[in-house]
């Protein structure tokens, strides 16, 4: 399959997206334990700056290995296309990994997050009313579907991001088209 190097990179990518954040949780930088730690903050820095590295470096990886296994010659076409290959199944599998994730591997994670927030905001005298408020949205932000759609929007917009860049980046002067 023409197309396999790119879509092995987009799995794993999201493999390793998926595995991250598992990681964040067990080390208390995620999910509810980081909630009363005051540690979430971190965490979900560390995952969403090192998500879009793994997305950049896979991408530049792929396209370097196109480029080497024809003789240094890279088109603006053939890269974009590679690229967006990789994107595109990174995005397609980080959603079938947060499907997973959600409802297989951790299925109480939104319920536990959100008693976390509530027991954080009683403690700081937060109002019943504002509490119940931000509960509501935090348990919409958190669903499944919703985390899905960010998960693959993100992926999708920056991976072709990614990929104009480094397509206008790593392209040669022989092979412009």
């Amino acid at each position: 399959m023409k197309n396999q190097i790119s879509i092995s990179y987009g799995f794993l990518i999201a493999l390793a997206g998926s595995a991250l954040m598992i990681s964040l949780i067990a080390l208390d930088l995620l999910g509810p334990k980081a909630i009363s730690l005051n540690n979430d903050l971190i965490g979900g820095t560390v995952l969403f700056l090192m998500i879009y590295l793994f997305l950049l470096f896979g991408i530049f990886l792929v396209l370097k290995k196109k480029k080497d296994a024809a003789d240094g010659e890279l088109s603006l076409k053939s890269a974009f296309l590679n690229g967006s290959i990789v994107s595109l199944s990174t995005a397609v599998f980080s959603v079938l990994f947060t499907i997973l994730f959600y409802e297989i591997v951790y299925p109480h994670y939104v319920d536990e997050l959100i008693a976390a927030l509530k027991e954080k905001m009683v403690s700081e005298n937060i109002s019943p009313d504002k509490i119940e408020e931000k509960l509501l949205e935090r348990r919409e932000y958190y669903q499944t579907g919703t985390q899905s759609a960010y998960s693959f929007i993100g992926n999708l917009i920056t991976g072709f991001s990614f990929t104009l860049l480094l397509s206008l980046f790593l392209r040669t002067k022989k092979a412009q088209v």
